[in-house]
């Protein structure tokens, strides 16, 4: 677990996510250790030289996963399973069933955004918008289907005794001992617990999400890229991934902060690499490994102020982050797991 810390545009996303990422990308698609600087110009800005010497150890890395800062997109038909990608599996999973074969219905039959099998009086949506003169639209639940979604036909079709529209008014949690004895939907809503957001339920419309369940969301969706495949599991061929998070703990409660952590731990533990921008901190304190890039802002930074372990930066005179990470590592604050 490596840490990039520094005041804010010292450079840390320059390096790691502008310079680092796509050079990192082309070398594993190129199933390479490495690059020279001068291969590395294809895919990094540059003027006209080259920006490093070599970048080397990244033979053994399955892929690269980048979580950035972007916002989710928040529209009323997105929800957390479709967003993470849980819905597709799940429509394919009841698609398969006997009974859904017999009746001819493919996945798209499961889909609450497209005609089939769900409830065409609300159009899927569960609700039915009310148009008041003056006032601001209102919803109210959908007669037709009762908020649930689907119609009679999908209804029938159930996977362990659960319907569609019984799928998606579960919570992660629910899910997550529901659907472990299926590998892939059993690591997704996994994640959802590990994250906090066990509570939501599949089928929440996206735009009641607050701002850090959004961004919660999002960390799931892009570390659920780096999960194995059937094949990479039954072959046992299940390879470490490289993981770069830019500033995950924006937008969370210090509660929240904790199982971000306990969840960067649980990927190192697995063989994955993660490198994060951030400067909570707790966060930093947890780190193996810190580099802080500085020591100002704009033309003043650019520069490394340290590398090492957080204790020893915690002891620089010269370093603006070294205050606060000296207080929370003498407050106790952050207790690493045993090894």
């Amino acid at each position: 677990l490596t840490v990039v810390c520094g005041v804010s545009g010292a450079g840390k996303s320059t390096l790691v996510t502008d310079l680092l990422a796509p050079a990192i990308r082309a070398a594993i698609a190129k199933k390479k250790d490495g690059l020279t600087g001068k291969e590395a110009m294809t895919v990094v800005a540059h003027q006209g030289k080259p920006a490093f010497t070599a970048l080397s150890g990244l033979k053994g890395f399955r892929q690269l996963v980048v979580v950035d800062q972007e916002p989710i997109g928040k529209t009323p038909r997105s929800t957390p399973a479709t967003y993470i990608g849980a819905w597709d599996l799940i429509r394919e999973r009841l698609a398969s069933l006997p009974e859904a074969a017999i009746r001819g219905h493919a996945a798209g039959f499961f889909s609450f955004n497209t005609s089939g099998g769900r409830c065409e009086a609300c159009s899927g949506a569960g609700r039915i918008k009310l148009e008041m003169s003056f006032l601001p639209d209102t919803y109210v639940p959908c007669e037709e289907c009762a908020g649930t979604r689907y119609g009679s036909a999908a209804k029938a079709i159930r996977w362990n005794g659960k319907s569609a529209a019984d799928l998606l008014a579960m919570t992660f949690e629910e899910a997550a001992t529901f659907l472990s004895f299926d590998a892939k939907l059993g690591d997704l809503c996994g994640l959802m617990v590990k994250t906090g957001l066990g509570y939501l339920t599949l089928g929440q419309s996206s735009p009641t999400l607050s701002g850090g369940e959004a961004q919660r969301l999002k960390l799931v969706s892009e570390l659920a890229q780096g999960l194995p495949t059937f094949r990479e599991r039954s072959r046992g061929e299940i390879r470490p991934n490289l993981y770069i998070l830019e500033e995950p703990t924006i937008g969370l409660h210090q509660s929240d902060c904790r199982r971000l952590i306990e969840l960067l731990h649980a990927l190192v533990d697995q063989g994955h690499t993660v490198v994060v921008i951030e400067h909570h901190p707790d966060v930093i304190a947890e780190a193996d490994w810190v580099l802080e890039i500085g020591p100002e802002g704009g033309n003043a930074g650019g520069e490394l102020v340290h590398a090492g372990d957080p204790e020893s930066l915690a002891k620089q005179k010269k370093s603006p982050t070294a205050p606060s990470l000296r207080l929370t590592l003498e407050r106790g604050l952050v207790k690493k797991p045993a090894v």
